[in-house]
């Protein structure tokens, strides 16, 4: 980005202001990538995708493999604000839920409308049972019927974090750091030099193919910082 931007002389792109961009740089790329599935989804029901190693379909699914995670949800039971041993908090890096289940395998159905909810409770036919539970997800994610106080696994997609630019003693390089986003760190020296601490380095949690997107989208980003026509036209250029 340095070199791109022209500005090692002057020292116009910070390590700060950097730093400052890339958590929007890697959530902007996350959507691209969550619409690039929807988009191949699309393909696949048209009959349009090419299957097998040049499926679109397959290649998106790839992606967001990263990205799953399955974790036993924790009851609010304990909030004060919630009662119900039913209700339980969301993960705190949710993206969104790919599923619900209980501990012994039976799916749970997921509504996200609170009238449609409120409906199936109190229908005849379609009340929910141990055997056929529903999920309302909102703000928290509410069990029915009540009965299901813990045992519910859901798989979700994660939020992006970081990853490790170097091994440490626990962690190897690669491995995604859940504490931290994306950050540039270096070590200045006499004369001027800057040199890159990569034991404090964290690169982007995003597939490397996404490499150039990544560098247009910080060009873009940098470009109207600077009020830089240069930079935004190249941020805004297709990648090859």
């Amino acid at each position: 980005m340095r070199d791109i931007a022209n500005k090692d002389q002057k020292g116009f792109v910070t390590p700060e202001m950097f730093n400052s961009l890339l958590p929007a740089v890697q959530s902007n790329i996350f959507t691209k990538i969550m619409q690039y599935a929807i988009n191949s989804q699309a393909l696949k029901r048209g009959g349009a995708d090419l299957g097998g190693e040049d499926s679109v379909y397959l290649h998106a699914k790839n992606y967001l493999s990263e990205y799953i995670v399955s974790s036993e949800l924790k009851s609010t039971n304990e909030d004060s604000f919630y009662d119900d041993a039913n209700v339980f908090s969301k993960p705190s890096n949710i993206n969104r839920v790919i599923s619900l289940f209980t501990v012994d395998g039976t799916s749970i159905d997921l509504v996200y409308n609170n009238e449609k909810m409120s409906r199936i409770a109190k229908s005849n036919l379609s009340q929910p049972t141990e055997d056929f539970p529903v999920a309302l997800i909102s703000n928290k994610i509410e069990v029915f019927p009540d009965s299901i106080t813990e045992g519910v696994v859901i798989n979700y997609y994660r939020n992006p974090a970081s990853r490790y630019e170097t091994s440490s003693a626990r962690d190897d390089m690669g491995d995604v750091d859940p504490n931290r986003q994306p950050f540039y760190s270096a070590q200045s020296f006499s004369g001027g030099i800057s040199v890159p601490s990569a034991l404090n380095c964290r690169g982007f949690d995003l597939p490397y193919e996404f490499y150039g997107e990544v560098v247009s989208e910080i060009c873009k980003m940098i470009g109207v910082s600077l009020r830089d026509a240069f930079l935004t036209q190249y941020g805004a250029a297709p990648q090859v």
